[in-house]
């Protein structure tokens, strides 16, 4: 009995022993459980509102330069070029001789054409006055019949009459023969007009053809091409779904590639209203000022084209879209938990994008967007911000 009394008390210490160890552990582990629940608190985000409205945005879309007039000068007269007074990069003004043409065959027609002129007057006079002569014979004859019935014969008074209506008749042709005479000088002078080529308007010679002594003439070669290079004329091709943009008077920004860092503004001037039904866009032509001549004709240009929508759309920071292969969602915050959203999206100025899909304004869409969040996370929000405007 005293060695069984013995174990019983060994054993009842090992199982007090065991019993503390085992307590002493669970402590430790709502410890450790503990720790790990104040590490790992629920994910804090921000969120932006969603907003309905009708912002401008814009898109680039390319465009090209073009000069606002653009002629390939000819003579208008056979001859040879005496004196040529611009060459290529000549900036002139409307109305400045280019060039000088001799022309002596013209010279000797213009000559002609003035002594045909002089002969026609001079014989529509003779025979005006002819008609006033054969005119007082008729009166004197008339009137002696009528003074002494049967002094003149009437037979005399009869040959009078016909002649002067030949000679009113000869008047009227020698009249229309000196007008068609002044018309041919005229026209012969006016040739002479264009020895010398002048510019019709303000601008540069992009190209010169002929040299001093060349043959030309109206089907001959082309002498010069001049340029209006202030302003000049934007080109756009405006898809058929942004057109609405297009309003004559509009300012649009572009940039060209030859001065980076350099904006310039044209204004809309001419809007072709009709769809080219082979690339479904609409040329609209912007007029560029150019002043310094810093643009050029044929140069492409990247325009800033606005994009107006009929109707208000709904607008997410651009960072609040998630793009995967699945589509494009935003994580939108409802009753502290996410809900994933998939929308389709429109058009974006880099900071917002246009969406569509089943949101509302007011929505909270967590911008940016944070990839470790799944559907049906619990969150802390953090205050709802205004969209980027």
């Amino acid at each position: 009995m005293h060695g069984r009394g013995k174990g019983y008390a060994i054993g009842g210490l090992l199982l007090a022993l065991a019993l503390g160890a085992g307590l002493s552990g669970c402590r430790e582990g709502q410890g450790r459980m503990v720790g790990t629940a104040a590490e790992n608190p629920q994910p804090l985000v921000t969120t932006v509102l969603v907003q309905r409205q009708r912002p401008r945005l814009s898109t680039d879309l390319p465009a090209e330069l073009e000069p606002y007039q653009d002629v390939v000068l000819r003579a208008r007269v056979a001859g040879f070029v005496s004196r040529l007074y611009v060459d290529r990069g000549s900036q002139v003004r409307a109305g400045q001789v280019l060039a000088v043409i001799e022309a002596p065959d013209l010279v000797a027609r213009v000559g002609e054409a003035q002594q045909r002129l002089s002969a026609a007057r001079a014989q529509r006079a003779a025979a005006r006055a002819a008609l006033i002569r054969d005119q007082a014979t008729l009166d004197r004859l008339t009137g002696a019949a009528h003074a002494m019935p049967g002094a003149v014969a009437g037979n005399d008074i009869t040959v009078a009459e016909q002649t002067v209506r030949m000679d009113a008749a000869q008047v009227e042709a020698r009249t229309a023969a000196e007008a068609a005479a002044q018309q041919a000088a005229e026209a012969l002078r006016a040739l002479q007009q264009y020895l010398r080529v002048r510019a019709p308007f303000s601008g540069m010679v992009v190209t010169r053809m002929i040299s001093a002594g060349a043959l030309v003439g109206p089907g001959g070669a082309p002498m010069f091409e001049l340029q209006q290079l202030d302003p000049l004329r934007l080109t756009v091709d405006v898809p058929e779904d942004e057109v609405g943009g297009a309003v004559v008077g509009n300012r649009v920004n572009f940039t060209v590639t030859n001065a980076p860092g350099a904006q310039f503004t044209a204004a809309v001037a001419r809007i072709a209203h009709s769809v080219r039904p082979q690339t479904r866009t609409m040329p609209v032509e912007a007029d560029a000022a150019n002043p310094r001549l810093v643009l050029a004709p044929g140069m492409f240009a990247r325009v800033r084209w606005p994009i107006e929508r009929p109707q208000a759309s709904l607008y997410v920071p651009s960072d609040a879209v998630m793009d995967s292969t699945a589509g494009h969602a935003v994580e939108v915050v409802r009753g502290g938990r996410i809900a994933m959203v998939n929308v389709t999206p429109g058009y974006t100025d880099g900071a917002r994008m246009e969406v569509f899909g089943p949101l509302r304004a007011g929505d909270a869409v967590v911008a940016p967007v944070d990839k470790g969040l799944t559907a049906g996370t619990k969150v802390r929000v953090a205050p709802a911000a205004q969209p980027p405007k």
